[in-house]
């Protein structure tokens, strides 16, 4: 019988508790938003990946909990912002911070639970300095991540070594960073380390491609979250990239069709993703890096841990 599903569910409930009491009092309209940004269905995929280092290399669990924390808080920043920028009104299955309140609200919020994420990393027992640093490098290159994602909005061509670049800041090295504070807690060495962040950078690859397929190819009751804004937005995603380069003008019509008619401009764009054998190069990339990923962690004693999770990244459905 396999156990690791309710392993993970029993790590996302110490997470799920710990997030309820980092912000326990504070004006309403700073509050309320904060503890309802965190309070939505979220996987906490990036804070279980901490614990389950941890573990991997030797560490006690309680001793990589806030470090863990800090990772959903600034995961949570970044979900506000981004919600706002890109103009998606549903996020875990319900209204965003910035449509449930306004936009100012939502910069609020999304700044407070970034200062709220350090507090809560300086809690960690040991190492606090290198914990801070790859914490701060890690929430620098989610935001050179962003950067890149909305230039290439209005580049009329990119490519696919350049939107892995970006995708490899903004998720990639989130996944990583999660990985390298897990390692850094449990006092792993150097190529410990470097190995498990390699791991998770690959993870991060691997799950936004993923992403990418699941905004065309999911539901937006599966996904929590709205669909087709890339389509409309026309994002510089791997399957759009990739649509462009071999049938453009299809492409271009499958957009103006959503911008008038979602739900018939995700059709049109699913028919050319199948039809042009898209869909299944990308599920080919994800399996490839999940692979790559899992090879990294042959210096643990405890790799199988990782490996399962890599599994879990691979079957999600939102």
């Amino acid at each position: 019988m396999n156990l690791f599903p309710e392993y993970l569910e029993a790590l996302r409930g110490k997470i799920n508790g710990r997030l309820e009491e980092v912000y326990p009092q504070g004006p309403p309209l700073l509050a309320e938003p904060v503890h309802y940004a965190l309070s939505g269905r979220g996987k906490r995929l990036r804070p279980i990946l901490t614990l389950l280092t941890s573990q991997a290399c030797g560490g006690q669990e309680a001793d990589a909990l806030h470090a863990a924390v800090a990772v959903e808080l600034l995961h949570n920043f970044t979900l506000v912002h981004d919600d706002i920028m890109d103009r998606d009104h549903t996020r875990h299955g319900q209204a965003a911070v910035h449509a449930k309140w306004d936009d100012g609200v939502g910069v609020l919020a999304g700044d407070a639970m970034f200062v709220i994420a350090l507090m809560e990393l300086r809690l960690s027992p040991g190492r606090v300095d290198e914990l801070t640093t790859a914490f701060a490098k890690g929430a620098l290159a989610v935001c050179e991540g962003q950067a890149l994602d909305k230039e290439y909005e209005s580049q009329e061509v990119v490519s696919v070594d350049e939107y892995l670049r970006m995708i490899d800041l903004k998720t990639g090295y989130m996944l990583g960073m999660a990985a390298e504070l897990g390692a850094l807690c449990a006092g792993a060495g150097e190529e410990q380390i470097e190995g498990v962040r390699r791991y998770g950078c690959l993870l991060g690859r691997a799950f936004q491609v993923q992403d990418d397929l699941l905004e065309i190819f999911s539901d937006a009751g599966t996904m929590g979250k709205s669909l087709g804004s890339d389509i409309v937005a026309e994002k510089k995603t791997y399957l759009m990239i990739v649509a462009l380069e071999r049938v453009p003008a299809q492409v271009r019509r499958a957009v103006q069709e959503a911008r008038t008619n979602l739900e018939a401009g995700l059709t049109a764009m699913r028919e050319i993703l199948e039809a042009e054998g898209i869909r299944q190069e990308a599920e080919e990339s994800i399996r490839a890096n999940i692979d790559e990923a899992k090879a990294h962690l042959t210096s643990l004693k405890e790799g199988q841990i990782l490996e399962a999770f890599a599994d879990v990244i691979l079957g999600r459905e939102n």
